[in-house]
């Protein structure tokens, strides 16, 4: 599943909705996601990713850490920004690189991801050789996941916490006048699986509204999850 800001700019495909000029003044790389990708596979399935990268034969190799021990990224040396990054939701094993047997790639857990690889979609990112069909998470659920993250960035991160904010502020401006019924829904979710989820919420629901007072959505949300604490 295609995760990320490609997979923000396939929502404007598949809503009907063109990501304005507006927005692009908040955050200068917010539009334009650049050649990296971002993926977030389960770990039920059997992909060979490894041959897949190989046969595109762009020079894709695996990126190591200081262990030695590869990680879940792979780059093209002579083009560090383009980059592919495989995810998963984190388990028990902790946050660990690990290289999937069934897979046939190293991924980077992670944790709170296992809230987008429920209800996926499919949408549409166009290219000079056409159109390609890929798999993303609802944007309802993509929204809220990037207020749940929000709170976790740190350091240099703090740039992607603006683009968070900002990605969710779009999509959850047109959900709320459009799919508000399935944005309740996904919002139920994330408040019933415990106090952590629900902290983290608060968090970039609050941040939401600061930046952006006059959404109704965002003033939903705080009231939502106040009362959720309460």
């Amino acid at each position: 599943m295609l995760i990320g800001t490609h997979a923000f700019l396939a929502f404007g495909n598949s809503l009907g909705v063109r990501w304005g000029d507006a927005s692009r003044t908040q955050d200068t790389d917010f539009a334009h996601a650049g050649k990296s990708l971002t993926l977030l596979l389960p770990n039920n399935v059997e992909v060979k990713t490894d041959v897949a990268i190989t046969s595109l034969e762009m020079g894709f190799l695996p990126v190591s850490g200081l262990s030695g021990k590869t990680g879940g990224t792979c780059l093209i040396p002579s083009e560090p920004d383009f980059r592919l990054d495989f995810l998963t939701p984190l388990h028990r094993g902790g946050d660990t690189p690990y290289k999937h047997p069934q897979l046939h790639v190293t991924l980077q857990p992670l944790p709170l991801m296992e809230f987008s690889l429920e209800k996926v979609e499919q949408s549409v990112l166009f290219c000079n050789e056409g159109a390609v069909l890929v798999n993303v998470p609802s944007p309802e659920r993509y929204a809220l996941h990037k207020l749940v993250v929000y709170g976790e960035r740190s350091g240099s991160f703090r740039v992607k916490s603006a683009k968070d904010l900002v990605q969710s502020a779009c999509l959850l401006n047109f959900l709320w006048d459009h799919r508000r019924e399935s944005l309740e829904e996904a919002l139920s979710d994330i408040l019933a699986r415990g106090k952590a989820w629900r902290t983290r919420l608060t968090q970039g629901a609050g941040a939401l509204h600061k930046f952006y007072p006059e959404m109704p959505a965002g003033r939903w949300l705080v009231e939502a999850t106040t009362s959720s604490h309460g």
